[in-house]
């Protein structure tokens, strides 16, 4: 293996590092604003957590649910639109 396959190889060994450690700590952010929010923190609470608008907050996060039961978050789709 010549050095430009072995740098090519060693960037994409780190490309798919870096990928797993940004969505196990994109799952870790979820989560956390889930809690909060089933815990009855506002949308200007997480934002200013977050360091953005409660808006941008609340557009980003506002169908992510928390059940303390089996510690698990999910997304629930958004309602349809009646009249479209």
């Amino acid at each position: 293996m010549d050095r430009t396959e072995r740098l090519r190889t060693d960037a994409l060994t780190a490309t798919t590092h870096a990928t797993a450690v940004k969505q196990a700590a994109q799952h870790a952010l979820d989560a956390a604003v889930a809690r909060a929010l089933h815990w009855g923190a506002s949308w200007a609470d997480i934002g200013d957590a977050l360091g953005i608008t409660r808006q941008a907050a609340h557009r980003h996060y506002r169908h992510h649910r928390w059940d303390p039961d089996t510690q698990t978050v999910w997304t629930e789709p958004p309602l349809p639109l009646r009249g479209r």
